[in-house]
């Protein structure tokens, strides 16, 4: 597979664009620099936590809002959050959460267990919209039936859900059936609370700087669309006195030069994914952290569009591709190319293997379906977020594609917000995906393509018996489940409805100035974690 052309010259310009870029920036940006500033990659969708599905929202999120638990920055285990602790029943279908005593909303009003059960019951009416979130929330009572009445018929209004408070500070969360990861979940950003008062009292506008109330370490002070957003420490948090930072702005700046460049100008302390094609100069640099991250980058094939109905087709694309080639000659992060979908980083777990690439299997197969030596087959369009990583890696699989197999696929980049609303509304051919697991389980990336889950399965597949192996493993415990959970994963992989294609890595510029940040597998970094040195 042949990688794009080397930017020889990239180190030595950037620092002269930086200049340029910052300058740039800077110049429409928020008064004086906060503590601590960052780049968040693109803009920000929603900071409704029902609906903030992506990475760059789950970075704002878990700082403006907090759940019963949150993740420990170095380790990703879950740690005690608005709950100061909890109780679950033997049967494990019931766990009573208790509340920290002097949490405020940033109306100054007390957080309550009454607060919890109204945003859990939101997260799962189906008119709030929240796919991903209600997904994880169906395991209370009544949850999944909740967020299929609209469909099924019924009136959600007459459906009691498991999530109840017992007093101000006592929440019952009651189960269909035991989750013992429910901890963790738990911590997830779709599954903070919101403040009823705030959202009935401003209905959309409700999120809005100057309307939005929180209950997290920070509180949103003011946001400029594409531009940045001043968070500032909030004093009614129990955990003040553990949050460093009195202010952050989170930069919207796409493009990873453009965040490269403000980086070594010094108006940003974090940078994630810097360019790879500058990999050999920075990855040696001691603020460039890297590590194994609990995620997968991965094709989607549209199994409801022919050619790609057919799996035959789906597995000589797969097959074709040169998967170190990839890895080694365009993507150069160090990322391992992909031998299974769930990575090998999860504790205990030996995740199912799929073929070798091969490419004289590929040009049979797709001879077999009718195609030989891609004579008749239609032009198809690869979709894909854009940034530069990702276009240079699409066209060199659409290079490997009309090499081995005869066939054009043509790279198609959008904005990140359109990308996601194409893929999640099938109107794509193959898309460039990822996933990384939300917590330190392989039911986190294998839950993604349940029939039932449209919101993230995303490629039209179904396969009852997937979902079925699915469903024995959460009945089951231990080493019954995690080898139930890999049959699961083997039929994923027969299916070709995704084709794995490298395990993700974790790469963070980091300023020598900031500290408590932590390289881990879920690649999480909580700000209420971080600390800044003062200015020399």
């Amino acid at each position: 597979m042949r990688g794009p052309r080397r930017r020889t010259l990239a180190a030595l310009l950037l620092p002269l664009a930086a200049l340029g870029a910052a300058a740039a920036w800077g110049g429409a940006s928020l008064r004086e620099r906060a503590d601590l500033a960052f780049c968040n990659q693109d803009e920000v969708k929603s900071l409704d936590p029902a609906l903030a599905g992506a990475v760059v929202e789950a970075r704002v999120v878990t700082a403006l809002y907090e759940g019963l638990t949150r993740l420990d920055g170095c380790s990703g285990e879950p740690l005690p959050g608005m709950a100061e602790s909890w109780e679950v029943s033997p049967d494990g279908l019931a766990w009573r959460f208790r509340l920290r005593a002097g949490s405020l909303w940033t109306d100054g009003t007390p957080v309550t267990a009454s607060d919890f059960a109204w945003s859990f019951r939101r997260v799962l009416h189906p008119d709030t919209g929240a796919a991903a979130a209600a997904e994880t929330l169906q395991c209370l009572r009544n949850g999944l039936r909740l967020a299929r009445s609209r469909q099924d018929g019924e009136d959600p209004e007459a459906i009691e859900v498991g999530a109840r408070a017992l007093d101000d500070a006592t929440l019952l969360l009651e189960l269909e059936r035991p989750v013992p990861y429910l901890a963790r979940l738990l911590a997830l950003p779709g599954l903070c609370p919101v403040n009823r008062a705030c959202v009935e009292r401003w209905g959309p506008a409700w999120m809005r700087a100057g309307n939005v109330v929180t209950n997290g370490p920070f509180r949103l002070v003011e946001r400029r669309l594409r531009d940045v957003m001043r968070l500032q420490r909030w004093d009614g948090y129990w955990g003040r006195d553990e949050v460093g930072l009195r202010s952050v702005d989170v930069l919207a700046a796409a493009g990873q030069s453009t965040q490269l460049n403000l980086y070594l100008a010094g108006q940003a302390d974090w940078v994630v994914r810097p360019p790879a094609a500058l990999g050999q100069a920075l990855y040696g640099r001691p603020d460039c952290l890297r590590g194994p991250q609990a995620g997968t980058t991965f094709l989607r094939f549209n199994v409801t569009r022919p050619p790609l109905d057919d799996p035959r087709v789906r597995r000589a694309l797969s097959l074709a591709i040169d998967r170190a080639a990839l890895a080694r000659d365009v993507l150069r992060a160090g990322e391992r190319p992909a031998t299974s979908y769930v990575p090998d980083v999860l504790p205990g777990y030996r995740p199912a293997r799929m073929p070798a690439d091969d490419a004289a299997t590929a040009r049979d197969l797709l001879a077999a379906a009718g195609f030989p030596g891609g004579a008749g087959f239609p032009a198809l369009e690869l979709l894909h977020p854009q940034s530069d990583a990702t276009r240079d890696a699409c066209a060199a699989l659409a290079d490997r594609w009309r090499e081995v197999l005869g066939v054009s696929v043509r790279p198609v980049p959008q904005t990140q917000r359109v990308y996601i609303d194409t893929l999640q509304q099938l109107r794509y051919d193959i898309g460039w995906s990822s996933w990384i697991a939300d917590f330190l389980d392989p039911v986190s990336l294998l839950g993604a393509f349940l029939s039932g889950n449209t919101a993230d399965n995303r490629t039209g597949w179904s396969d009852p018996e997937y979902d079925a192996l699915l469903e024995r493993a959460a009945d089951a415990s231990g080493d019954e489940r995690l080898a139930l959970l890999a049959l699961a994963e083997s039929r994923l992989l027969a299916g070709q409805a995704i084709a794995p294609l490298h395990e993700r890595v974790n790469v963070n510029l980091v300023a020598p100035r900031v500290r408590g940040f932590c390289d881990n597998p879920l690649d999480v970094h909580p700000l209420r974690d971080l600390r800044v040195e003062p200015a020399p």
